[in-house]
């Protein structure tokens, strides 16, 4: 009996560690595996080490970005870890200037 008991716990915490930090992971792979095929000119995207640039070429897996103007670097598609989000057009950013402002 005592030995069903314990056979029940460790099989409740591989279920544990399978959904709280496996399957997110996965989740998170596939997310950024479809963000990085997705890629195309002109897209201003964020590398891993931070870098911020725009897709100027593409080499197969390796891509050129231009970081400002007139500089250029390569890396590899794997490299990217997302996109630059644009800034939300008009209602969105008044709104949040009006929330940051005292009242009189």
């Amino acid at each position: 009996m005592e030995g069903s008991g314990s056979l029940v716990v460790l099989v409740l915490m591989v279920a544990v560690f399978y959904f709280l930090l496996i399957r997110p992971q996965q989740r998170r792979l596939k997310a950024l595996q479809s963000l990085q095929s997705s890629l195309q000119l002109g897209d201003e995207i964020v590398t891993s080490a931070g870098f911020l640039g725009t897709i100027r070429r593409f080499d197969g897996e390796i891509v050129t970005i231009e970081l400002s103007p007139g500089v250029e670097a390569r890396l590899n598609r794997r490299a990217i870890s997302g996109k630059v989000n644009p800034e939300p057009v008009g209602g969105a950013s008044e709104v949040a200037d009006e929330e940051e402002r005292p009242e009189r």
